[in-house]
């Protein structure tokens, strides 16, 4: 059924999708409050990082065909209970992460009616989720289709966005000095939250059986997609320096239209950018909800889940759909925006860590692929122990989090076992 499959382009789009989202719309604000100019310097940073750890999950997609993505690297290289803790931390952060993108909708959108309340902003939310939730729960072929017009859409806002900083910026000394106001170590901090902005390409790894030949495009799908963000990010955190001076940043919405506005560019300039901010948001959830339930459908695949939830349907998981569509409804609550990306970051950067020792393994079991990390086996420890730094940094709310939903799957597993044991 290779008609049913998509293609390389359209499972970049919807990496693209995952990647460009409230990570530079709504975070790149709070970086920059936070580290000053050196935010150029957490981008370049955090680009690396996700650099070595897209090496690594290009290598792992080539070797193990799965709907998993990191869950399944995880648990065929490194066994059944781990594997369950990565896809349960992975569930939840998808879950998560798609919360803190839709609020992100909802701020954006209430802000064109001049409308600051929180029970709209959640209200809205909840409405947004659930129209996002039934577009997944149609299929992936739509979704690709989808994201392949909105993703042009957001890169085209984006050059935009770069374009205008150029004309009307001020490209003067004091808009980019001192380069870490807060010291260095503000950037390693910084990084752990633009990290936020980055993680969304793995998404294409949970794909990789419905992508035409999935063992070679996945993998290119996966650099292509981190490539053209990494640029694309890395201009914008400097416009948006040039616009307006790094200390009238702060924890906002909007970032980049209080930019535009700072810097007296023409008025429907900042309502294009805030067209696409919502564009934006939208491909970001619908990717999300596509990677969260492809790895549950996995999990229950390998019966690490109760089989009910599998219920594939031609191309959608729908059950699976479901239940993350339900789950980024309760994250709405977590608190704000920026703890509840720490939060998911940590589910995410946890996994990630693994992924260079799931490839050192899968490179000792000598499991044929078409695609090798370059620097092996340098790139893949460091990606561990970049990892490792970032999730030191998340801050004590997003560990307490995150130990909470390890604890948690663990129970989960346990329980599971038990349960397994009657029945045999």
């Amino acid at each position: 059924m290779a008609n049913s499959k998509i293609t390389m382009w359209q499972a970049t789009a919807i990496g693209l999708g995952n990647i460009i989202g409230a990570g530079i719309f709504v975070l790149a604000g709070v970086v920059i409050k936070d580290s000053g100019p050196g935010a150029i310097v957490a981008f370049v940073f955090t680009a690396f990082l996700a650099m070595t750890v897209a090496f690594n999950s290009a290598e792992l997609s080539s070797k193990i065909v799965s709907h998993g993505g990191l869950y399944s690297f995880v648990r065929d290289t490194m066994g059944d209970s781990l594997g369950f803790i990565v896809g349960w931390l992975r569930a939840i952060s998808y879950a998560i992460a798609g919360a803190a993108v839709t609020l992100g909708f909802s701020s954006y959108l209430l802000s064109f009616f001049n409308i600051d309340s929180h029970l709209l902003i959640i209200l809205v939310s909840v409405i947004f989720i659930s129209v996002i939730t039934a577009i997944d729960y149609s299929g992936v072929k739509l979704v690709a289709k989808l994201e392949q017009v909105l993703v042009f859409m957001t890169v085209a806002g984006l050059v935009i966005f770069i374009l205008v900083s150029i004309k009307y910026g001020s490209w003067t000394t004091s808009h980019f000095t001192p380069l870490f106001p807060h010291g260095p170590l503000s950037i390693i901090e910084a990084a752990s939250l633009a990290f936020f902005a980055y993680s969304g390409f793995n998404t294409i790894a949970t794909l990789t059986p419905e992508v035409e030949d999935g063992r070679r495009n996945v993998p290119k799908a996966i650099m292509i997609s981190l490539i053209v963000s990494s640029v694309l990010y890395i201009l914008v955190v400097i416009g948006m320096l040039s616009l307006m001076p790094w200390n009238l940043y702060g924890v906002s919405a909007d970032p980049l239209v209080n930019a535009i506005r700072y810097s007296h560019a023409p008025v429907f300039i900042s309502f294009i950018i805030s067209i696409i901010a919502l564009i934006a948001t939208v491909t970001v959830t619908l990717s999300l909800i596509v990677a969260g339930s492809r790895t549950l459908l996995q999990m229950s695949e390998d019966r690490l889940f109760p089989k009910w939830i599998e219920g594939k349907t031609n191309d959608s998981p729908k059950r699976a759909v479901l239940i993350i569509g339900a789950l980024a409804v309760i994250s709405l609550f977590l608190g704000n925006l920026q703890y509840v990306a720490l939060a998911s970051n940590f589910g995410v950067i946890f996994s990630y860590s693994l992924t260079g020792i799931a490839v050192i393994i899968i490179r000792k079991r000598k499991l044929p692929g078409l695609f090798n990390v370059p620097l092996y086996p340098y790139l893949p420890i460091v990606s561990v122990l970049l990892s490792i730094v970032i999730m030191l940094t998340l801050g004590s709310q997003a560990l307490y989090l995150g130990t909470v939903m390890i604890v948690t799957g663990i129970i989960i597993y346990s329980f599971q076992r038990i349960e397994k044991g009657k029945v045999q």
